[in-house]
């Protein structure tokens, strides 16, 4: 029952498949992780509150769906930090603290002596929120997964990140300090919604499209910066961008289920934001994406 449920279960996540596709082998692999972790909890959980078969069953899905989210996530994690390692590694902007030095390891502004930095990182994602135009490179939804952003960008926030420490910092710490900045870096946990789950569920607090083009006027600058955004989106991202209140035009335009148009709209609205940024003409600049979307969506 288990095995058939892993099976089940880590379909959900594409993160987690191997290149070739997932294969029996693979498979036997995952359920032996799953036993080695969880068996124990597992079997005391199941002997307190399993009632029948039926909710052994129930116990047993759940137990495997959440296990293999936080497996996606750390997977998630571990390859930014390769990607983090790698721009600090190719960019003469930083360097690695030598040997017998505190703080040895760690990484740290080229050419600045500081001491290792602790303590909380809220005041380092606020100032990684300061970066502008961070751009994401185009993604497409059939790669394993999407990128935080691109080099310049990715070397921008780590440069402001670690002026704003003033101290020498580990790669797992940037990390942290990334994940909290780009929550979209975490693979989306693909769960099944409730069967009276509707339009009260709040994917995002953001304006609406319609409220956004009502609140603002094109001018020429804005304009560009959409023309740039939006050659950042893919043609299906285009298309979806009119819909981000509606998951329901969303389905019947991706031809997904009702939990994967949630999904695909928290993750556009996100890469929104992050292509969007801060600036004082955030809504200009929203206005025109949405403008040139719908025109995208009326040629289709």
């Amino acid at each position: 029952m288990i095995y058939k449920l892993i099976r089940e279960e880590v379909r959900r996540l594409p993160v987690l498949s191997p290149a070739a596709g997932w294969q029996k082998a693979d498979l036997e692999d995952l359920l032996g992780d799953f036993l080695a972790d969880r068996i124990e909890p597992l079997t005391a959980s199941l002997l307190v509150q399993a009632r029948n078969d039926d909710s052994v069953g129930k116990l047993l899905r759940k137990s495997i769906r959440h296990w293999l989210i936080d497996r996606s996530r750390k997977t998630a994690v571990v390859s930014l930090g390769r990607s983090l390692e790698k721009v600090l590694v190719d960019s003469g902007a930083f360097e690695i603290v030598p040997a017998g030095t505190e703080g040895a390891g760690r990484w740290r502004l080229a050419g600045t002596a500081v001491q290792p930095w602790s303590g909380p990182h809220t005041r380092l994602v606020e100032a990684a929120y300061t970066v502008p135009n961070i751009r994401v490179p185009k993604w497409n939804s059939d790669t394993r997964r999407a990128p935080v952003a691109d080099k310049a960008s990715i070397e921008a926030v780590i440069h402001v990140v670690l002026t704003a420490a003033a101290g020498s910092m580990e790669v797992a710490q940037l990390v942290e300090v990334f994940t909290a900045r780009f929550p979209v870096v975490l693979d989306p946990v693909v769960v099944t919604l409730p069967a009276d789950a509707g339009s009260e569920i709040a994917v995002d607090a953001q304006p609406s499209p319609e409220e956004i083009v009502l609140a603002c006027a094109d001018d020429a600058e804005a304009a560009s910066a959409a023309e740039g955004i939006v050659s950042m989106l893919s043609p299906k991202e285009r298309h979806m961008v009119p819909y981000l209140d509606s998951p329901g035009e969303i389905q019947a335009l991706v031809g997904c289920g009702r939990s994967q148009a949630y999904q695909r709209v928290a993750r556009l609205r996100e890469k929104l934001r992050q292509l969007v940024g801060e600036g004082d003409d955030v809504l200009s600049v929203g206005a025109e994406v949405i403008r040139l979307c719908s025109g995208a969506v009326e040629t289709r």
